[in-house]
């Protein structure tokens, strides 16, 4: 953790050394002054740290115009699938230089809306890895909380925060089985399951969470080729690349609007069966859910969450005017 962070504050100084350098204007953000007015001034948003960083830095932005560059501090430690290439970590003037010279491209990412519905949508976020508040989360869009009370407020309301990987619903604790009532696509029918929570994707977050939940290993696909085939034995290599092509299979472009979803550990029996038309994952354009739980919680990007309790209803949608502009460079 020292490591990293110190990782990460010699990027920023080397990335503040540049700009001032090129006599650029700049704001230095952090998680107590995470205040939307600061990403509503800048022209570009440039994360220094990894994947979280830059999810975090992403909830915060709402303009499809503007751009965003995430650069990985610490590439021996942090993958950074979302962040600007590892070799650029060590070439932080190059970023500019090509910047300057117009050698990048923009990636539209889908990104996720939430808009809850209820009688208790106000109550202040909380950050899961904290288990208290986003410092100055409180702030987005409830400042009536401070002036009538609950009462007062609308019961319908937008998240101020976009989802870029996905959206998780589920009891809090984990050993607790989270029953929901789901409806996709504005179907006829609306269907109560029971499981480990709900996970809708976007196709950034298909490579994450949502394939993590999904995919297959070598012992489930080897156990499952032996009840097609008893006398067949199958090769390691035909197995391996049967787990690779399928759990491949799960990721769509980022730059598609359309959802994807998965009932996490979804309980079947005899009493309880799998209901008709719903398939304990798809796709969706739209996706309504309504909590029968009791101390649950709705998290974005497995960062900001909101309690989802008994009655409240979240509808997910993915918006073109949505979408987070993310950049890569031409090298």
């Amino acid at each position: 953790m020292l490591a990293s962070h110190i990782a990460t504050k010699n990027v920023e100084k080397e990335v503040v050394e540049v700009l001032e350098k090129l006599n650029i204007e700049y704001r230095m953000i952090n998680r107590t002054n995470l205040d939307q007015s600061n990403f509503a001034w800048a022209d570009l948003i440039l994360p220094i740290g990894g994947d979280g960083t830059f999810l975090l830095a992403a909830n915060l932005i709402f303009d499809n115009q503007k751009p965003i560059l995430g650069i990985n501090s610490f590439p021996e430690r942090s993958e950074g699938y979302l962040m600007l290439p590892a070799k650029y970590t060590r070439r932080i003037p190059e970023i500019f230089e090509l910047l300057k010279a117009g050698r990048y491209r923009s990636i539209m990412r889908g990104r996720i809306r939430v808009t809850l519905k209820g009688e208790s949508i106000w109550e202040p976020p909380f950050h899961t890895h904290e288990k208290g508040r986003v410092a100055g989360g409180e702030r987005f869009y409830t400042q009536e909380l401070q002036e009538g009370g609950h009462n007062n407020l609308p019961k319908e309301r937008r998240l101020p925060w976009l989802a870029l990987n996905e959206v998780f619903i589920a009891e809090t604790l984990a050993a607790k089985t989270s029953t929901l009532v789901i409806n996709v696509d504005d179907g006829k029918k609306y269907h109560t399951v029971k499981g480990s929570g709900l996970c809708v994707s976007t196709g950034t977050g298909s490579t994450s969470w949502y394939k993590s939940i999904n995919s297959v290993n070598p012992q489930i696909v080897k156990e499952i080729l032996k009840l097609v085939d008893e006398k067949r034995d199958f090769s390691e290599n035909e197995i391996s690349t049967i787990c690779s092509n399928f759990n491949n299979s799960l990721h769509y472009s980022a730059e598609e609007l359309k959802m994807c979803y998965a009932i996490r550990d979804m309980i079947i029996t005899d009493v309880w069966p799998v209901p008709k038309h719903l398939e304990p994952r798809g796709f969706c354009n739209k996706f309504t859910v309504r909590s029968q739980c009791f101390d649950a919680s709705l998290v974005l990007d497995g960062g900001i969450a909101m309690p989802f309790n008994f009655g409240t209803v979240a509808v997910l949608e993915t918006l073109p005017e949505d979408c987070l502009r993310a950049l890569s460079l031409i090298d």
